[in-house]
């Protein structure tokens, strides 16, 4: 998403998520296989400035993701300007993170001063040149490409053939230069099963190691609907590449359907971003660190863009930040095991999702209760366990048993070693 948004964006994307939220209704299941979770899973729209990246390495994110926008570039012809990128992109080294740089948006040199998100077929070459000079200059140092932002949505004026052949020729360019360069494509906002299907035909997916998307929904359970859906659609195209999530999150004020309570964001951050590794996602991109004012600093709580952050503008935590930090710190370089735990009267509506790792490593079970019914379970591992509370940095140990009331917000367990882990219900 931009962050600059207008009235009519606003109204048209409430509109939009009202539509399509209630015409999904498909039932959502984790893989029947053990799934790998790639060390570097996780990732966050952020590294503007220098100062983020202390919270930033605490909360161990590996990507950061970052439009190098066009505009900011070449605001006129043949007059590059890098400096703001390249700060950008040392910091980001600086401070051991990976880059997904995105390559996108117009600017106002070809289209008469506007700037509107259009680029005309006689205008293509112009694009392709700024993407020839952006990809030499950072051959190295970033590590994956993706082309545009949303071209199904706002931010692409043109016909979809124009822009199938303008990320066709980006594709194709960056492959040239540098042809170990790991491309993603789409970046769809949520799931235009029609534009997706015309973009294969049209040859436009064929130099992508990767399709991403957006699945914005009104809550987790609907976003990983759409999770489920984009799987199938690829597989539908037989697009053998990899599938990200390059943009996902949830406001805390304005209008937005999605907006989200501070009391509740804990549980929209965990219960969003488990199940998707548990799918197989490559890199999941949240979206967004930072919020544009202080804690109780806001002149705006109609428009929901500004308020996408885990933490404040003075770098104060929400909640949900401490959320993020444990599917950090205990999901990436584990494997999803379906078999676990092992259940005893435990119905559909609990939800489990188990990742285990080396025989010393740390393994997480993560439970909630999809329809907040508040019933008892017993957890049986033969080893000490570890609670987190996943709104803080609290935790508590237990010798091998736990007696727990499941709900809609998860509980967060892990353990070291090689233990199986069991749950029964406990009946009334």
């Amino acid at each position: 998403m931009k962050t600059q948004t207008h009235i009519i964006k606003l109204v048209f994307t409430g509109l939009f998520f009202f539509v399509v939220s209630i015409s999904c209704s498909t039932t959502h299941k984790t893989s029947s296989n053990k799934v790998a979770i790639p060390p570097d899973f996780l990732g966050i729209v952020a590294g503007m400035a220098i100062e983020e990246y202390p919270l930033l390495n605490v909360m161990r994110p590996v990507w950061v993701r970052k439009v190098f926008n066009w505009n900011q570039i070449e605001r006129q012809k043949d007059n590059f300007d890098f400096s703001f990128f390249d700060d950008f992109v040392n910091n980001a080294k600086a401070n051991e993170k990976k880059i997904l740089a995105g390559l996108a948006y117009s600017t106002p040199w070809i289209n008469n001063g506007k700037n509107i998100d259009y680029i005309s077929r006689d205008d293509f070459k112009y694009f392709i040149n700024y993407v020839e000079v952006t990809v030499k200059r950072y051959k190295g140092k970033v590590d994956a490409w993706e082309i545009w932002n949303e071209p199904n949505w706002l931010f692409w004026k043109g016909t979809d053939k124009e822009f199938f052949e303008l990320s066709r020729l980006t594709a194709n360019k960056i492959r040239e230069i540098d042809p170990d360069a790991y491309i993603v494509g789409g970046s769809f906002q949520r799931l235009p099963h029609n534009f997706i299907i015309n973009m294969n035909k049209a040859g436009a997916l064929e130099n992508l190691n990767a399709l991403s998307f957006h699945p914005y929904d009104v809550n987790p359970k609907a976003s990983t609907r759409l999770l489920d859906d984009f799987f199938k659609l690829a597989s539908k195209i037989n697009f053998k590449g990899d599938i990200w999530i390059s943009e996902m999150g949830y406001p805390t004020s304005g209008w937005y359907p999605s907006m989200v309570s501070l009391k509740n964001l804990p549980s929209y951050v965990i219960k969003t971003i488990a199940p998707a590794a548990a799918r197989g996602t490559r890199v999941f991109i949240w979206y967004d660190f930072k919020d544009s004012y202080k804690l109780g600093e806001y002149p705006n709580t109609f428009d929901s863009e500004r308020y996408f952050g885990l933490v404040y503008a003075d770098f104060t935590r929400k909640s949900g930040a401490w959320a993020y930090e444990l599917c950090a710190r205990y999901l990436p370089g584990t494997q999803y095991n379906p078999e676990l735990p092992l259940k005893e009267g435990i119905k559909s509506n609990i939800v489990t999702l188990c990742f285990t790792g080396n025989e010393s490593d740390t393994n997480t079970l993560i439970i909630w209760n999809e329809v907040n019914n508040k019933q008892k379970i017993k957890v049986a591992i033969p080893t000490a366990i570890t609670i987190h509370d996943i709104s803080s940095a609290d935790n508590y140990s237990l010798s091998d048993e736990a007696i727990l009331e499941t709900s809609d917000k998860p509980i967060f367990i892990t353990w070291q070693g090689s233990s199986i882990p069991r749950i029964s219900l406990i009946r009334k």
